[in-house]
């Protein structure tokens, strides 16, 4: 079997409503769908959730868009994959970086597909490939873009009502402006509700962050803070200061950064976004990193569409230890809403069916590989290249 031809498709989705974080600079739902195609006539899917101001700490992993998405594959991994067995993704992937380092948004998005492809060549889900399902109700959190108080604690309101126990807030690194969303939305859903602060970096200084997380969390209840501030030393000595969890995200990308968390004490909880890491594989390898030093994880992503949400809930299915809910997307097809609020970004997808949800969780999906089908119709609507 062999990689026949590579297809970019750009969509753009329809938002419920406006949704940033501190360091976000363009709008969710402008995304790259790729259509992997075989000799044998089976087709693989992946998406890149590609977002320019997006990255890591101090530089290291930049953001990419759509444009680089797509020049990346048409003009620089094509020639590559072109002709290559698509069971060979590990290879592949080592391929792929000596070409082209960094992207790994891309990556992700071509191993996805290589996946994808074998799992419906096997007749077996993709979770099967990463070692089996630990668990197939996948618990969801949502997450509350930056907002004023009184905004925040409204939709923290609707969330609550449609039954999710679990919710991120965003926060812009101010504290007190932080301190007043925290106590609104604490106020607006009461005590039963999981919540903690993402601040992507926000804090300047560990005696700001420290200082901030002791407030939340005495007038709020803060259950964790997420990434208060840049660089490991940084998160080490906020982690070492506080007394609820540190969670890693903008600081974890490879399985190297990983390491050197767990060696420095810098987080009680790791964030691993699949396209982070660039595809599932490398996820697999932080997921055993952590299970190994005794730290939970969960797998948050950037507000994916269909196809990157069936490669989140794979990946969350397939991971060893303890997996705290995670920001994943309760996609959402239009006149077919599974909730109002919690955990809906786009109000339509391009996907055929949605992932079944009940009581605060998503169901794995069980067809072969991904386990989804795009909608040819919703890709012609909102397809944009």
């Amino acid at each position: 079997m062999k990689i026949e031809s590579l297809e970019t498709i750009v969509v753009e989705l329809p938002g419920r409503s406006a949704y940033g974080w501190r360091s976000l600079e363009v709008p969710i739902g402008r995304y790259v769908i790729l259509k992997v195609t075989t000799d044998t006539g089976l087709e693989g899917l992946g998406e890149a959730p590609a977002i320019l101001s997006w990255g890591g700490e101090h530089g290291r992993y930049f953001g990419e868009d759509p444009h680089i998405v797509c020049y990346l594959i048409d003009e620089v991994l094509s020639p590559l994959l072109i002709g290559a067995d698509p069971r060979e993704s590990r290879k592949l992937l080592t391929r792929m970086d000596e070409v082209a380092r960094g992207f790994p948004y891309t990556k992700a998005m071509i191993e996805s597909a290589l996946l994808d492809i074998v799992g419906r060549d096997l007749g077996v889900p993709l979770y099967q490939l990463l070692g089996g399902a630990m668990r197939k109700e996948i618990p969801i959190c949502h997450s509350v873009g930056l907002a004023s108080p009184e905004n925040a604690a409204a939709e923290a309101a609707e969330v609550a009502a449609d039954g999710l126990k679990w919710m991120q807030i965003k926060i812009g690194g101010d504290p007190v402006e932080d301190l007043a969303v925290l106590t609104a939305v604490r106020k607006a859903v009461g005590d039963d509700i999981q919540l903690y602060p993402d601040v992507n970096r926000g804090y300047r200084s560990v005696k700001t962050a420290v200082a901030a997380t002791r407030s939340m969390q005495d007038a709020a209840m803060i259950c964790a803070i997420e990434q208060p501030v840049e660089g490991v030393d940084a998160m080490a000595a906020v982690a070492a200061a506080v007394d609820i969890p540190v969670i890693v995200d903008e600081g974890c990308w490879t399985p190297q950064d990983a390491v050197e968390i767990v060696k420095r004490g810098a987080a009680d909880i790791m964030s691993i976004y699949y396209t982070k890491a660039s595809g599932l594989l490398r996820s697999m390898e932080i997921g055993a990193i952590a299970t190994a030093a005794g730290l939970p994880v969960n797998v948050n992503g950037s507000l994916e569409a269909g196809v990157g949400n069936a490669a989140n809930l794979h990946l969350s299915a397939a991971l060893d230890g303890t997996v705290m809910p995670s920001v994943i997307t309760i996609n959402t097809l239009e006149g077919r809403e599974q909730t109002k609020v919690g955990g809906v970004f786009y109000i339509d997808d391009v996907i055929t069916e949605p992932f079944a949800y009940a009581d605060g969780c998503l169901t794995l999906p069980e067809g072969p590989g991904l386990g989804v089908e795009l909608d040819p119709d919703k890709i012609k609507k909102y397809r944009v290249n």
